[in-house]
C-alpha cells in the first residue's frame, strides 16, 4: 500500500501563497450588488451569478448607486494552469481575512472557460470571485488580497520562479 505524505502548515502555506500569487487576478473598480430580478426576465449581462431563494431569483451585478449600504467590493481569481493546486484555497484565505483582516467574505465559484486538464487537476476547473461588503471591513479584505499576492511574490522570486509563467 502506498504512504501518502500530509502537507505540513509550512508547506501548505507556501503552497497556498504560490497559487494566488500565479492567479490571474482581477479587483474590479465598480461594486456589485444583489438585485431581485424580475420574474420571466434573463439574467443582465453583467450579472457575475444568480441565486433563488424560495423561487425569487437575485443577480450579482454592477452597481451604480452612491449608497454603499449592500454593495460590495469583488475580486475575481482564475488559477494558473500551470501552478500549483489550488485544493483549500477557500479555507485559507478565510482563514486569513478572519485572522489579518477581522473580516470575512462571501465566494462565489464559478466554472473556468479555459477547461483544460492541467487547470482541472490544479483546482478542478473553478474560478473564484470573493465579495466583501464596501467600507472598513471592504478594504481590509483588499489589504489582504494584496499582502498574500506580495508573500506569494516573494517566495516565486527567492525560488527564481516567474509568476507570468
Amino acid at each position: 500500500m502506498a504512504q501518502t505524505t500530509q502537507e505540513t502548515d509550512d508547506v501548505f502555506e507556501k503552497r497556498l501563497c504560490r497559487v494566488i500569487a500565479k492567479a490571474e487576478t482581477t479587483f474590479y473598480e465598480t461594486d456589485f450588488a444583489w438585485r431581485r430580478m424580475e420574474e420571466g426576465h434573463s439574467p443582465s449581462v453583467n450579472a457575475l451569478a444568480c441565486v433563488a431563494d424560495n423561487g425569487t431569483w437575485f443577480e450579482f451585478v454592477p452597481t451604480e448607486t452612491s449608497d454603499i449600504q449592500g454593495n460590495f467590493r469583488v475580486v475575481l481569481f482564475k488559477f494558473a494552469e500551470n501552478g500549483p493546486s489550488a485544493i483549500g484555497f477557500v479555507a485559507w484565505i478565510h482563514s486569513h481575512l478572519r485572522k489579518m483582516g477581522r473580516t470575512g467574505a462571501i465566494v462565489i465559484c464559478g466554472k473556468d472557460t479555459r477547461n483544460s486538464d492541467d487547470l482541472h487537476r490544479i483546482c478542478q476547473g473553478a474560478l473564484d470571485y470573493w465579495a466583501c461588503p464596501v467600507g472598513a471591513s471592504g478594504d481590509r479584505f483588499l489589504d489582504v488580497i494584496h499582502t498574500l499576492i506580495g508573500r506569494g511574490r516573494d517566495l516565486i522570486k527567492a525560488d527564481g520562479e516567474n509568476t507570468n509563467d
